[in-house]
């Protein structure tokens, strides 16, 4: 069955059972049984549905109709105050890890989840669907570890990048060169996955978010929020750094 077929089972299934937003859907296992259709396909399907916002999915709550609410993010004090770098710091110890401990517990399903995200980010023409995209595959290496808490931690820096400037951020440094980059290091980091080949997911994972960690420093995104400096007089008080000073570009060259 295709996987236009299995939407449309899935469509009529909630029109049939008339679920509003907050509803909780059946579990995965007894909606493959009730429609017809294979977990792979199912997944698919809600796949492109939480890509519309259209139903979310919590960890280990199950999934539910309509938009995630915002209460739903858990967003902590320290992640709304969190700087864009910060999150890539963050980003950058958790998910490599992530992508090791993926290549060795991913499930079929769930490999297929991967390299079709990546794919489909690799067609994309346009900053917004590569956003989405994006998301996606991140998210399902996060899903593919099968660990209540490593999902935990990587939904609460996705919720601090949604309370951070990160809209202007991803329009500033997602040019057409840099969505092509990361296009080709999504499939290589889904290759390594579906080898089975831990060390060389973790390796191209890190590649990969360093390459997007000198993007935001040569940008000098979020830089308006960090304490500004201050030297030191002849007499060895701390006095403001000149604005001149202050804001000189800092350019740091791509490799």
């Amino acid at each position: 069955m295709s996987a236009h077929d299995a939407a449309n089972r899935l469509e009529a299934h909630l029109q049939e059972v008339g679920l509003k937003p907050g509803d909780r859907l059946l579990p995965e296992r007894q909606l493959t049984a009730r429609l017809g259709i294979s977990r792979r396909a199912l997944r698919e399907a809600l796949g492109e549905m939480e890509l519309q916002g259209r139903i979310w999915r919590g960890v280990g709550q199950g999934t539910f109709m309509g938009p995630k609410p915002a209460t739903a993010r858990r967003a902590t004090p320290a992640a709304k105050a969190s700087h864009p770098l910060a999150i890539m710091e963050a980003r950058m110890t958790l998910e490599p890890a992530m992508a090791s401990l993926a290549a060795i517990k991913a499930t079929a399903t769930d490999i297929a989840e991967i390299a079709r995200s990546a794919g489909r980010g690799a067609e994309t023409r346009d900053q917004e669907s590569w956003g989405l995209w994006d998301g996606a595959f991140h998210g399902a290496i996060a899903r593919a570890c099968h660990n209540p808490l490593l999902l935990a931690a990587f939904e609460a820096i996705e919720a601090s990048r949604a309370l951070t400037d990160w809209g202007r951020l991803r329009a500033a440094i997602t040019t057409k060169p840099m969505r092509q980059a990361s296009a080709l290091e999504h499939q290589a980091i889904s290759a390594a996955i579906a080898a089975r080949d831990a060390a060389a997911a973790q390796r191209v994972m890190r590649a990969h978010l360093q390459s997007v960690h000198l993007a935001i420093q040569s940008e000098e995104a979020g830089w308006n929020d960090m304490p500004e400096p201050r030297d030191q007089d002849a007499d060895g008080h701390a006095t403001p750094v000149k604005s001149a000073e202050r804001t000189a570009p800092r350019r740091i060259s791509r490799p």
